[in-house]
């Protein structure tokens, strides 16, 4: 008996999914996704500026290289911005490959409204005689364009059936769309529903967390797969650390009990959830403060992240402000993924503006003469607000102190290179 003789789905033989290959220089995406599909069709959500433009053009020029031809569509740009953003992005790659991948790459901008995508897609890309006969693979950037309200429903009628037609020519298609401030994806529920795979970009910094909420070849990936933007060519690549590190930073509360410690662990919540904050005996309030006051250092927003922070005070000692430097420097150290020295001691409370508040006389006393009796080991590194810092006028060999108007100060102070000054 032929399988197709078999009654129910026995008669439903295995069907192996086609494979447009990545090459390994997209061996990070391939791995998340399983496989990119002949006729697969994949939303790319994302705010603006995220990098969500820049990881299709990537996937057009790893095509495009390899020989396949790849359509990409502009609503927002230019072909001249396309050009420029993808010759960028190849700045390490072969003279060879970029002239392969660009030749295979063709801008369209005649398309100017989605609701035309059908009938372009049938006269032009179907058509042997068409302008783009012969594509792999479609990308639209942006589905939204200039702005696409979510109730045009018929637009969006429109957008399906012309996924359903790639689908059935197989052709792969990229939609790159929006997402609200909310951080949910633009448009319609439904939009969702019409494709085979959702992948969804973040920002936390340095980091472009990706997605895949929603994979019909492939498992869905909702822990955050960290990437990186080079600085010179802009190319998105896997971050060379996922996991959470943990970091340590101290200070000092007095001669009577040994140096506090403030552990703090950063971390991206998975998909779907909001970031959290676990600190056993600490106060919650002052935790929210800090990381919102840690947000305004340009290029630190580090809004929606989980926080696992403990506090070491010998002696059953409580929390007080001036752990609120050392408690910042540690977040920051966790989110950064770098070491603070052991020999740095921070000392200070943080207000609404940054500002590091000065320490109560008699601690930096104590801690000028812990040092010199050396029950504090040399060297030593102190970060003190500025007035602090001035009452410690002797010198002291293997003693240096930084004065820290402000938590930048601290920051900069401890990790030069991040200082965007010493850069120019």
């Amino acid at each position: 008996m032929n399988d197709q003789d078999k009654p129910g789905l026995l008669g439903v033989g295995r069907t192996e999914l086609a494979e447009l290959p990545l090459t390994d220089g997209l061996g990070w995406l391939r791995l998340r996704i399983g496989k990119f599909i002949k006729g697969g069709v994949y939303l790319l959500a994302g705010q603006p500026g995220i990098g969500k433009s820049t990881l299709a053009i990537q996937l057009a020029l790893d095509l495009g290289r390899q020989g396949h031809k790849v359509l990409y569509i502009l609503t927002e740009q230019s072909r001249e911005e396309l050009a420029q953003r993808a010759r960028l992005i190849m700045t390490q790659w072969p003279s060879k490959d970029v002239d392969a991948a660009l030749s295979q790459v063709q801008p369209e901008e005649g398309v100017y409204d989605i609701e035309t995508l059908p009938s372009f897609l049938m006269h032009q890309i179907m058509s042997p005689s068409g302008k783009h006969h012969g594509t792999a693979c479609i990308i639209v950037d942006s589905i939204q364009g200039q702005g696409l309200s979510s109730a045009a429903t018929k637009k969006y009628r429109q957008l399906y059936e012309f996924s359903k037609q790639c689908k059935s020519a197989g052709i792969t298609l990229v939609l790159v769309a929006h997402v609200t401030k909310r951080g949910d994806i633009a448009g319609p529920k439904d939009l969702e529903h019409n494709v085979d795979c959702v992948l969804v970009m973040r920002k936390a910094m340095a980091f472009r967390p990706l997605f895949v909420p929603k994979n019909r070849f492939g498992p869905a990936v909702l822990k955050p797969v960290p990437l990186q933007m080079d600085k010179t060519s802009t190319a998105l690549s896997l971050a060379p650390h996922s996991d959470a590190v943990s970091t340590v930073a101290r200070s000092y509360l007095g001669r009577d009990v040994a140096l506090p410690e403030v552990q703090a662990a950063v971390s991206l919540p998975s998909y779907g959830n909001r970031g959290r904050i676990t600190a056993p005996g600490l106060p919650k309030k002052e935790i929210e403060q800090l990381t919102n006051c840690i947000s305004q250092i340009p290029d630190m927003d580090i809004d929606d992240l989980d926080y696992s922070i403990h506090c070491r005070l010998p002696g059953e000692r409580r929390y007080r402000g001036i752990l609120g430097l050392p408690l910042s420097m540690a977040l920051i150290a966790s989110y950064l993924q770098k070491d603070i020295p052991s020999h740095h001691i921070y000392i200070g409370e943080i207000d609404l503006l940054r500002k590091v508040r000065e320490v109560p006389e008699p601690i930096i006393t104590d801690l000028w003469e812990a040092i010199e009796a050396g029950e504090i080991p040399r060297p030593v590194r102190l970060f003190l607000p500025p007035g602090s810092a001035s009452l410690l006028r002797e010198t002291t060999e293997h003693v240096t102190v930084m004065a820290c108007q402000r938590l930048e100060d601290a920051v900069y102070g401890t990790w030069p290179d991040l200082n965007p000054g010493d850069q120019q």
